[in-house]
């Protein structure tokens, strides 16, 4: 009686194969996974830069109403801003307002 049904399967099986059923592919997906594109690395700005652009921001000139807002947005101390200062006035790049009480800055975007 197996031996007749395994013939019997054999058959069943070429009559299968000319008509139109179609066995599914179980098989794994060969293609791989898309890998993640990591974001470029932006260097931060240097303390003397984000100082520049955000006093550029504010008016060109620190005094003593926005000197609380250019340090919290250049994200710097007391003593970052004296040091930055002394820099760009070495550097030809800032200088002492003529009322002696605000710093001001010389660049294309400030007159």
């Amino acid at each position: 009686m197996k031996r007749k049904l395994i013939g019997l399967s054999f058959v069943v099986l070429s009559a299968c194969t000319g008509g139109t059923f179609q066995v599914p592919d179980f098989r794994p997906d060969t293609t791989p996974a898309p890998v993640p594109v990591i974001a470029p690395v932006v260097n931060p700005l240097s303390a003397k830069e984000r100082f520049v652009t955000t006093v550029e921001q504010n008016g060109c000139v620190v005094n003593e109403s926005n000197s609380s807002i250019v340090l919290a947005d250049a994200t710097l101390s007391v003593e970052d801003l004296g040091r930055i200062m002394n820099e760009l006035k070495a550097e030809g790049r800032g200088q002492v307002a003529a009322d002696q009480r605000s710093f001001e800055i010389i660049s294309a975007k400030c007159p």
